[in-house]
């Protein structure tokens, strides 16, 4: 290609000259082009491989006569396109340059030239997307996906210079990091090393300082370890991979895809340090913005703008604070520099005005101010930013973010029943103005009325929390003083320090908060400070509508909230009404509708049934929302992942600060006991509740550090006595028994029965109780330093185990459940369940219709299914069967035959079970099988081969329904129904998907069969247009077979089967024929007496089987008969003998049900009248050939039975696949470790 000229001093040294004139020279760099690999070309690839100066191996320099200096005009990596180059060049400018007189006019003109060219390869539209990366980085991810034969959607992020140790020696190389791998690459003295690992491969990743390995990053797999050291840039390169690792860890677990966010491309943005690439910009800026999510909790869908350093005024100490101004769409939020100091969460919804203030009289200090003005009355919601930095620059950012909330200001959560013109953001004060006696009435009281109304009062909410609605033990005046004065001191706090979402939030909101919450306004103070409350903003009536579509539902999570709701919180009086159990219903089943990929998992029901004691339904779901999805990520799935990786955080936390308990608790292993008790419900299964709820308070405050430090205080409380323990459950015992015994400041719904001996504790009176305040700020002063980045960080290294170790599981069990069923090895079965994971996380063709048919369905309980695309591109190369010009008709058979319930999914029990029959199978059954697949899934025949299909379409699925109605009969009772619903179904049709079924004929139209049931009954026989289909078909498996003996034997089977269904078609008329002539239509009971014996006469004849027909379907002739010679046999043979021939596939196999069938068949057909008894129907006319008349045929030709009897290795053929997907062979080869 062209490029804008540059300057070149020397033009040997590593290039060598293949064409030179008078102006331009064409060169090729030693070792590339047409030169051998000598030592220069080796010595010239490892220096440019060291110091990544390799440049395309092709170049044009131009030159005159008179001039030291070159000048690079165009570079390429191929040498076709150099040379188009080259004959441009010769071709139009160099008639033109030999006008000139003056060389300097040449180089002129030459320049000007080459830079025309280059400006104009260059033109893109301008309403196209910018293309964000450089020419330089565009050549190194073309390198990197050629040197790793990767796909081209694999996206490059970074590369590194480092070396790699291999067999304890180092190589120095190029570290590529890319969104799915981690690939290194090194060229010294003609050796290549070549290393490849795929993230989700990867169980440990940290920075070491061995002696053998100095100052290196590990990455460990399954089966290896890899070091990478002499980094430049090492804290940079371990985030990076440290976050992709994790991206591909939270992919395992959501079965998500990554996306890039490409309103980067279009976001104006000041002194943003230049990125290596666009993915690495955006990388960085989701690390951003998840950890100002994190921070100030706000929405998943918020994304960080920007931040810039400013000074706060702080009107309660009347001075400035020095802190960070972060910019979203939604938010303003500062945090000062000094940790905990003071915090702020703006919303643009609350914000009335921004204002520019550049002095104030008598104030010189104030400049490049920014005032904004909330619609809070208090002037302590406004705030007051000095010494903003680009102060105009965030102005105009905040203007524009305000005009795109204008629409939804005053769409506010708290606006409900509240008088126009005025506004607060406190819960608790309109609380009672939106409460009607109707919502506060329990449901239960109003099921007598009409019935008509039962849909709506079971949707009907509660808008009072129900600690409100239920009469509970009376409240000691003492502990209602304590709660007065704790309420007064929040009433102060709130006039100093504003009130609302918009607070500030010092150390004096935490010490507060650590006091413990009154009841009236902990609701409040939990949605603000948890967040939910922008979440319910910004869905306005999005519960009500969660509600009515959650209750309607129904499915299994509504079935297991039905099974849990009488077991949440039984001590309450709440629950032991229909009240709180229609309120915890309704807000289950609307979470569970408003989430399906969480759905429902138990110990959410604890948590909600505490959160409805001091909640109103809707800030409980709101609440439960927030906890699930941002607070407690990955807890409450079907594999509480989240809740094992803290497990394991906690577990590094024990060894770090108590390590002598550690060691205890190791070797007893109670660690994972009480961990996930403890958070997954946040300890209120496990201590009264109303003490628990303290550290519900500090969690929706301080977040999830606070459930760690108060772990740690607990076991630190106790560590004496753990120490002393001889088994487990004395251990457990012990921390039961201390849990009981903690109490609060108010307890009056009494203490939770953990154990066998909490009556004993009980009666130990107050010296054996612990209050939960003192644990809480034990927890803070031991262990405060303990901070949520920290865990995040740890969280990141013990998910990578825990994902491992779970998909090994999965693995596992889905070995162990589907082996018995097929006829697989367990290696060739490890081999389809590693490439079948391997396509759902990396492809995303069939993702969409995966997740909606692993909704409630039996897919989902082996974890792993296959949409179309993923079972076509195995069956095409790793099949027996995958291979002619019919292979594509082939897979969509397989997919419909497979397909049992409609999904377009699937289930790996059924790839499993075929790929058992084709790859171990015996010859009977797999041609049983390629013969009920051409029966009932018939392949599309081509438009040359579809005339006059109509007729033998019906017949064909007449026959269909009745041969599957029998199956059904026998073995539909206890099937369950897999059908999906309507809406699915609709979504399903209106999904922009390919439809894989086929309407060849009515047999595919037929659902919800199990494709293993033609092995236990008797086949249908095959008409003469099925059976040319199959016989196209093991035509082309032979397409590219050079031996000619194959297709003889090929003629000579297809032909000797095409008149054993004439013969048999012949006879039948004949038959046909004689019995109409023998009755006699003057009595209905001559008619009764002729049918019966005809129907004997004919079951007479089907229990024959001739000598003579039996040798002609086990010997083949030598040529084909002529259509005269098969009449003169079909005479010679006696016409009741050859009657066993079209009849023979009902005599095949009959159990004693078929044969009483076939005498109510007799017995029916006796009654009908002469006409129909007399008559012979179309069908029974027509050409046929049974399953066995086409096994015995197949089975004398040696050269077909050794195609059907070949042995296959599905598992070396899966590694082909794979390794042809990943990674290529060439050179020497040191892989990281086996994809799987």
């Amino acid at each position: 290609m062209w490029v804008k000229p540059e300057e070149v001093l020397i033009s040997g040294g590593f290039w060598d000259t293949e064409v030179a004139n008078t102006y331009f020279l064409l060169q090729h760099r030693k070792g590339a082009g047409h030169g051998s690999r000598g030592f220069a070309g080796i010595l010239v690839g490892t220096l440019d491989s060291v110091f990544d100066t390799k440049p395309p191996p092709y170049r044009i320099l131009h030159q005159t006569p008179s001039a030291e200096l070159y000048y690079i005009v165009a570079v390429s990596l191929k040498k076709e396109e150099i040379d188009e180059n080259w004959v441009w060049l010769e071709r139009n400018l160099m008639t033109i340059l030999a006008t000139f007189d003056n060389d300097e006019d040449v180089t002129d003109f030459v320049r000007c030239k080459i830079e025309s060219l280059v400006a104009n390869s260059t033109v893109t539209d301008p309403h196209s997307t910018p293309d964000p990366d450089s020419e330089t980085f565009k050549a190194v991810s073309h390198k990197f996906k050629k040197l790793f034969n990767l796909p081209d959607g694999e996206k490059l992020v970074n590369y590194y210079s480092c070396s790699y140790w291999l067999n304890r020696l180092p190589r120095q190389g190029w570290l590529y990091l890319s969104v799915n791998y981690l690939c290194f690459y090194s060229f010294l003295l003609g050796k290549e090393t070549r290393v490849i690992v795929r993230w989700r491969d990867v169980i440990l990743l940290d920075c070491t300082n061995a002696l053998i390995f100095p100052d290196s990053i590990r990455v460990s797999t399954r089966d290896h370890e890899h070091y990478f050291s002499m980094l430049l840039r090492k804290k940079e390169t371990y985030e990076l991979m440290e976050q992709l690792a994790n991206m591909a860890m939270k992919q395992l677990i959501n079965d998500e895809e990554f996306t890039e966010d490409k309103e980067l491309l279009t976001k104006v943005s000041k002194k943003i340090p230049k990125k290596a690439s666009f993915l690495k910009r955006d990388l960085d800026a989701r690390a951003h913005s998840d950890m100002y999510r994190s921070k100030f909790r706000l929405p998943l869908s918020e994304k960080l703008d920007g931040s810039t350093t400013c000074f706060l005024w702080a009107p309660y100490k009347k001075s400035y604070i020095s802190g960070t101004l972060y910019v979203s769409p939604s938010y303003i939020c500062f945090d000062s520099k000094i940790a905990n100091l003071v915090s702020i969460v703006c919303p643009l919804r609350e914000v009335l005005s921004v204002e520019r203030i550049d002095n104030i009289k008598g104030n010189s200090s104030v400049k490049r101010a920014l005032f904004l003005c909330t619609t809070q009355s208090s002037s302590s919601n406004s705030f007051l930013f000095n010494d903003v930095g680009d102060r105009d620059f965030v102005i105009r950012k905040l203007s524009e973010m305000l005009g795109r909330t204008i629409p939804t200001k005053n769409a506010l959560p708290d606006n409900i029943g509240r008088k126009p013109g005025t506004r607060s953001n406190s819960i608790s004060e309109e609380r009672v103005e939106y409460s009607s006696p109707t919502s506060q009435s329990p449901p239960g009281s109003q099921e007598n009325g009409a019935s008509s109304n039962s849909e709506s009062l079971e949707a009907e909410t509660i808008m009072l929390p129900l600690r409100t609605l239920c009469i509970g033990p009376e409240e000691d005046l003492e502990e209602g003083e304590h709660d007065k004065r704790k309420l007064a001191l929040w009433e102060r706090h709130w006039n100093e320090y504003g009130r609302g979402v918009t607070m500030y939030r010092t150390v004096e909101t935490a010490r507060l908060v650590l006091e413990g919450l009154p009841d009236d306004i902990r609701p409040e103070v939990w949605m603000i400070f948890s967040g939910a409350i922008n979440e319910q903003a910004m869905n306005i009536s999005h519960y009500e509508q969660a509600v009515i579509a959650g209750l309607k539902r129904g499915g299994p999570a509504n079935d297991e909230i039905e099974r849990d709701l009488h077991r949440s919180l039984p001590e309450h009086p709440a629950f032991q009404s229909e009240t709180g159990i229609s309120a915890l219903r309704r807000v289950l089943c609307a979470y569970a509708w408003r989430n399906p990929a969480i759905g429902y998992c138990q110990a959410m029901n604890i948590v909600a049934s505490v959160l409805l004691v001091y909640c109103n339904e809707e800030e409980a779901f709101w609440l439960l929302a927030a906890l699930s999805e941002r607070l407690l990520p990955d807890y409450y799935n079907t594999k509480v992942v989240g809740a094992l990786v803290d497990q394991g955080v906690l577990e590094d936390l024990i060894l770090d600060h108590l390590p002598d308990l550690h060691a205890k608790l190791s070797r007893l292993g109670i660690i994972s006991l009480i961990s996930l008790s403890w958070f997954l419900t946040l300890f209120l299964s496990v201590m009264p509740f109303e003490a628990a709820v303290h550290v519900v308070d500090c969690f929706f405050y301080d977040g999830a550090r606070v459930i760690f430090m108060v772990a740690l205080a607990i076991l630190n409380a106790n560590k004496d006595v753990l120490e002393k323990c001889d088994d487990e459950g004395e251990a457990m015992m012990i921390l039961s028994e201390y849990l009981s015994s903690i109490t609060a400041a108010k307890l009056r719904y009494g203490k939770r029965k953990t154990s066998v001996c909490d009556e004993a504790v009980t009666s130990e009176g107050a010296e054996a109780s612990v209050n939960i305040t003192d644990i809480i700020e034990s927890g803070y002063k031991n262990y405060g330093f303990i901070t949520n980045v920290a865990i995040e960080r740890l969280r990141v290294k013990h998910r990578l185990r825990v994902v491992q170790l779970l998909e090994d599981t999965a693995m596992k069990n889905t070995l162990r459940t589907v082996g018995p069923d097929c006829l697989l090895s367990e290696e060739d079965l490890r081999e389809l369940v590693a490439y079948v994971r391997a396509e759902q996380i990396l492809g995303a063709d069939d993702k969409e219709i995966r997740q909606r048919s692993m909704s409630g369905n039996q897919l989902g309980q082996e974890g792993y299914a296959l949409g179309y695309e993923t079972f076509r591109q195995l069956f095409l190369t790793a099949s027996p069967w995958g291979q002619g010009d019919r292979a594509d008709s082939l897979v969509t058979s397989m997919f419909n035959m497979l397909d049992v319930d409609g999904s377009h999914m699937l289930s790996f029990r059924s790839v499993a079970w075929l790929y058992g029959v084709l790859c171990v199978g015996d010859f009977a059954r797999k041609l049983r099988l390629f013969y009920y697949l051409h029966l009932a899934f018939p392949p599309s025949l081509d438009d040359v081969d579809t005339v006059k299909r109509e007729e033998v379409e019906e017949e064909a699925a007449v026959e269909a329904e009745e041969y599957f109605d029998v199956i059904e009969e026998d073995f539909g009772k206890g099937k369950l129904d897999l059908s999906i619903s309507d809406e699915e179904r609709l979504s399903a049709n209106n999904s922009p998907k390919k439809v894989y079924k086929d309407d060849l004929t009515g047999l595919a139209t037929i659902h919800n069969r199990d494709y293993r049931k033609y092995e236990q009954r008797f086949l249908p026989p095959m008409n003469q247009e099925q059976f040319i289909n199959m016989w196209r078909t093991v035509y082309s498996f032979f397409a590219l077979e050079t031996n000619q003996e194959i297709f003889t034997s090929l003629s000579r089977v297809g032909t000797l089967l095409l008149q054993i269904g004439e013969v048999g078609r012949r006879v039948k008329e004949c038959a046909s024929r004689s019995i109409s002539e023998s009755a006699t239509p003057t009595d209905s009971s001559i008619n009764t007496d002729t049918s019966s014996e005809s129907s004997k006469k004919v079951s007479t004849l089907d229990s024959l089987m001739p000598s003579e027909l039996s040798s002609a379907c086990t010997q083949a002739p030598d040529k084909p008969l002529s259509t005269d010679e098969t009449e003169r046999k079909a005479r010679e043979l006696d016409v009741s003998h050859l009657m066993s021939v079209p009849s023979a596939e009902y005599s095949l196999q009959k159990s004693p049900d078929d044969e009483s069938s076939d005498r109510e068949t007799d017995s029916v057909s006796s009654t009908s009248n002469v006409h129909s008894s007399s008559s012979a129907s179309h069908s029974e006319l027509e050409w046929s050939i049974s399953f066995e008349q086409f096994l015995a045929n197949v089975a004398n030709e040696e050269r077909l039975v050794s195609f059907f009897e070949r042995s296959f290795s599905l598992a070396e053929e899966v590694q082909k696949l794979r390794k042809r997907q990943a990674v290529s062979t060439n050179g020497n080869f040191s892989t990281a470790t086996t994809p799987s």
